[in-house]
């Protein structure tokens, strides 16, 4: 069982992402990504997996997942690129060629 933290820009559709994920056997706090408050928990204890869904907003995840990648805490921290118009999603795997995109 995993400690995954999901982003994405449509509550709704984080939350039904959320439940397949709940339903497989992980843990996963799921939602926007709200901030200042938000980054300090996620570095302070880091999740097992990050989960980025780039059909909304991809810019915003690529920066996201720059950020994740750039800090100490996280920087091991495994990021799952999912969903997203193919030429958006080639900027973001320039940027993070080490993440997985799906």
């Amino acid at each position: 069982m995993a400690r995954l933290r999901l982003i994405h820009w449509h509550p709704a559709e984080a939350r039904r992402h959320a439940a397949v994920l709940r339903r497989a056997g992980h843990i996963v706090g799921a939602g926007t990504f709200r901030g200042p408050d938000e980054w300090r928990s996620l570095r302070r204890r880091p999740p097992d997996a990050v989960i980025i869904d780039l059909s909304r907003l991809p810019m915003q995840g690529r920066d996201l997942g720059l950020a994740v990648r750039h800090a100490a805490q996280t920087r091991r921290v495994p990021i799952v690129f999912v969903d997203g118009a193919p030429e958006k999603v080639a900027r973001v795997r320039r940027d993070l060629p080490d993440a997985t995109f799906t």
